[in-house]
């Protein structure tokens, strides 16, 4: 059955079999491994799944894939759902030694992974193919943006490796990077405040290039001492300046 490539849903499915097989060996599934694949498209990446395990649900938004998908995986206990990843109950998902992992959409590969971290469900790790700029937002390096600050926060995050455009059909315009979330309970107690850490960052980050006493002069009505140097900018700073700007900030409420 042909199938008709949807730009709008930024399909670009990939096609080289040594990249989907260092795929399915980084993700470390095993036969008790409960799976989530997102985006399964033309069910590449869901053979290879389902040589490790029968325990997969699978998530596609395109009606016409989905119907693809059905019949291709006919004879396996598949459970298929045509529906928006982004719009499910996550807190509905109560299974053991669960595995996500998808080729997810450009458009909204940031957008479904914030969506998982702030759930905060259980899962032994996620596996993610995403375009490489964004996965080098993600991981916190010699700057600080809002996601990798959001991210560091809930779970420990490693690019694993790249995969060049000609992997992948339709042939997109950027390379891809394989990526690894694993969770963990370093900041558990930050995590309960969550809502008002991704204020403050939202604050803080209205203008990364500038010093972070600007916006830190909207934050505070009477500035206090820091640890840090406030001429610095938000993106030089680390997370635990923010938890610093956090608690100083309830202190004055």
């Amino acid at each position: 059955m042909a199938i008709a490539y949807k730009k709008s849903l930024g399909q670009n499915f990939l096609r080289d079999h040594l990249f989907l097989e260092r795929i399915i060996s980084s993700s470390e599934i095993q036969n008790l491994n409960n799976v989530i694949e997102i985006g399964s498209g033309d069910g590449a990446l869901t053979e290879y799944i389902l040589e490790q395990t029968q325990n997969l649900t699978a998530y596609e938004i395109d009606n016409d894939l989905f119907k693809i998908l059905l019949k291709k995986f006919k004879m396996h206990d598949v459970n298929f759902i045509n529906e928006d990843f982004l719009k499910i109950n996550l807190s509905e998902i109560k299974k053991n030694h669960l595995i996500i992992m998808g080729n997810l959409p450009y458009n909204v590969s940031s957008q479904i992974i914030l969506k998982i971290l702030e759930a905060d469900i259980e899962y032994e790790h996620c596996i993610f193919l995403i375009q490489k700029e964004l996965a080098q937002r993600f991981n916190y390096g010699n700057k600080s943006c809002k996601i990798s600050l959001i991210a560091e926060l809930f779970c420990d995050f490693e690019i694993l490796f790249d995969i060049p455009p000609k992997a992948f059909f339709p042939v997109p315009k950027v390379t891809s990077s394989l990526i690894k979330i694993t969770k963990h309970n370093r900041y558990d107690k930050k995590k309960m405040k969550y809502k008002a850490f991704k204020q403050i960052l939202s604050m803080c980050f209205v203008n990364p290039r500038k010093k972070i006493l600007n916006p830190l002069k909207n934050i505070f009505k009477v500035m206090p001492n820091f640890d840090f140097d406030i001429n610095c900018r938000p993106e030089e700073l680390e997370i635990d300046d923010y938890f610093e700007i956090l608690r100083k900030y309830e202190e004055q409420s």
